[in-house]
């Protein structure tokens, strides 16, 4: 094989895995927001357990302010606990994904 050919084949090779792997790597927010579903509504149009604001009305940066606090344990009041288990494993961008699917 010719040094030339080797050249094209191997950067066509790693155009085709930053693709790829970009592609994976993308959350699919409304996948993750269904757990979430089952207390805040399908849309979240829901005062979740009685105490939640309606999270629908929440801008996105405020969805990810509020997910992000929760996470590290700085937001929230008395669902705080209880929300802080539900986004441990949330990466950034799973956070992100699922705000630009709720929030305005």
């Amino acid at each position: 094989m010719k040094t030339t050919t080797i050249k094209s084949t191997l950067k066509t090779l790693v155009i085709a895995g930053a693709i790829i792997g970009s592609t994976t790597l993308m959350a699919d927010g409304g996948a993750l927001y269904k757990k979430c579903a089952g207390c805040h509504g399908q849309t979240g149009e829901k005062v979740a357990l009685g105490k939640s604001k309606i999270i629908k009305d929440l801008s996105k940066a405020d969805i990810v302010t509020a997910l992000k606090g929760y996470k590290d344990g700085t937001y929230g009041g008395s669902m705080k606990g209880l929300m802080k288990g539900q986004v441990a494993k949330l990466s950034d961008t799973d956070i992100q994904a699922i705000a630009d699917v709720i929030g305005k």
